[in-house]
């Protein structure tokens, strides 16, 4: 059992997981059959289950990570998350606000002046929560040409390439657009002079002790210890992830890490109490999306609980963190042979509730 622990960790919690050991037996007893009962016979991936932050987290592991050579999926397997990427991008923002450096609610102007005055006058608050009203440039530019997906440019020149079409009500509408999260990551790199992936790696995975978690480059697939991606019929689906497009889809990670860095967002003082609240209101209710995922209601036995619902699709990889901020309860779904998200979705939700 690998537990990490924050330098941020406040006193009351590390005394808390220090009991892992002790009921470690007992939740691996009530919770590993729990999973078995709940995901279908063929799922390739990883899932894990923990009733709350004083228990061990259980996985299980099954699948091919690599069918062309008979490699399993371990517990330790790494997955391309997605979209919930967004999510560790938002945190990262709500740390710089925290550290004076950004501001959710000023016009991004202010670090991307060369913007038509309609975009500059957005908001970061507004791009995390996909209502800049700015058009989704980059999708399309790839309607006319597919080979812009291999670009290798930054977030800077991919936003002001792609990121400059007039934005029209900003604030009013959504737009799941990957457009706002290349403007989210050049606000980023004006701000701190760093590559956006770097100010990540200092600001959330490294304080929350990660190891298996960074950003995926060409050729990601190929790497010791990742999953590939595989339609439902076996072939192979493996997107290619520019980093223009670091801050709304290519992590890769593990579910031990995944859970850890929510255990490190809600239970230590990375952010501050009014930035971990920035990050679970909703503000896109037709979506229920907060700043770089979606807050979800969850009824179990014990009554209704508000989840961080962290969701991820890139290729054939699917992906799900559902995270409770109050107790530390967690689920987490990896697969890798294009599982249809609203199955994965029933899934979690039925291990969230069985925890009870």
């Amino acid at each position: 059992m690998h537990i990490r622990f924050s330098l941020f960790a406040p006193a009351a919690f590390a005394v808390a997981l220090s009991t892992l050991s002790g009921c470690a037996l007992v939740a691996k007893v009530t919770t590993e059959p729990l999973v078995e009962r709940h995901l279908p016979k063929d799922y390739s991936g990883v899932a894990a289950v923990r009733k709350d932050a004083r228990s061990t987290l259980v996985m299980r592991a099954s699948g091919l990570a690599l069918r062309e050579e008979a490699q399993a999926n371990t517990k330790d397997t790494r997955f391309m998350i997605g979209s919930m990427t967004k999510w560790i991008s938002a945190v990262t923002v709500l740390r710089l606000a925290d550290m004076g450096k950004l501001d959710l609610d000023a016009p991004i102007a202010r670090h991307m002046p060369e913007l038509p005055a309609a975009n500059g006058a957005v908001t970061l608050r507004q791009l995390m929560s996909n209502r800049s009203g700015i058009p989704n440039g980059l999708s399309e530019a790839l309607k006319k040409d597919k080979s812009i997906e291999n670009l290798e440019i930054g977030p800077v020149e991919a936003a002001l390439r792609f990121g400059a079409g007039t934005a029209v009500a900003p604030g009013d509408g959504y737009d799941y657009s990957v457009t706002n999260w290349i403007l989210v990551a050049a606000v980023v790199e004006r701000a701190t002079r760093e590559p956006f992936t770097e100010t990540v790696e200092e600001l959330v995975l490294a304080p929350a002790g990660v190891r298996d978690t960074s950003f995926g480059a060409t050729g990601y697939e190929d790497a010791v210890g990742m999953a590939v991606a595989y339609t439902a019929a076996g072939g192979r689906k493996v997107p290619t992830a520019p980093p223009m497009v670091a801050a709304s889809g290519t992590l890769y990670s593990t579910a031990r890490d995944l859970v850890a860095i929510a255990d490190t967002v809600y239970f230590t003082k990375l952010l501050s109490d009014k930035s971990r609240r920035e990050l679970s209101t909703v503000q896109a209710a037709s979506e229920d999306y907060a700043l770089g995922g979606r807050v979800k209601t969850v009824t179990t036995k014990k009554g209704a609980r508000s989840l961080a619902w962290e969701t991820g699709a890139f290729g054939g990889y699917k992906t799900l963190l559902a995270y409770d901020p109050a107790d530390g309860r967690a689920v987490v779904l990896l697969n890798n042979t294009d599982m249809p998200q609203p199955e994965q979705a029933k899934i979690a939700t039925a291990l969230f509730q069985a925890l009870d």
